[in-house]
């Protein structure tokens, strides 16, 4: 990769840090993360990794109509990824709900 393009990844994980991104790498791998900070040749995420809820009712939740569901743990790593591998730095987009913030499955306004 050219000198000009490293410096611009850079100068976008300067903009963007601190912030949950996406890194496109030149395999077309898509890596998500918090973007922790970045040197001259490398950059530092915070990777997502999904864990299995433990096998007990007791982490079992129940909502209203008596259906249940396990909540979602997540660990996260850091990994150091170098910025010569790395095609392009996206912005995640963070989704949040409208009011009234909580709706049940068999939710209808009226």
């Amino acid at each position: 990769m050219d000198q000009h393009h490293i410096r611009n990844i850079q100068d976008t994980c300067k903009k963007y840090k601190l912030c949950y991104v996406v890194f496109q790498t030149s395999e077309r791998a898509l890596l998500e993360g918090v973007l922790l900070d970045n040197d001259s040749n490398s950059a530092n995420l915070l990777v997502p990794e999904d864990l299995a809820a433990p096998e007990s009712r007791y982490f079992e939740v129940r909502q209203n109509g008596g259906e249940t569901f396990r909540p979602r743990y997540r660990k996260y790593k850091k990994i150091t990824l170098p910025l010569a591998s790395v095609v392009a730095v996206y912005l995640s987009p963070y989704y949040y709900p409208s009011y009234p913030y909580i709706y049940h499955r068999n939710y209808h306004p009226q």
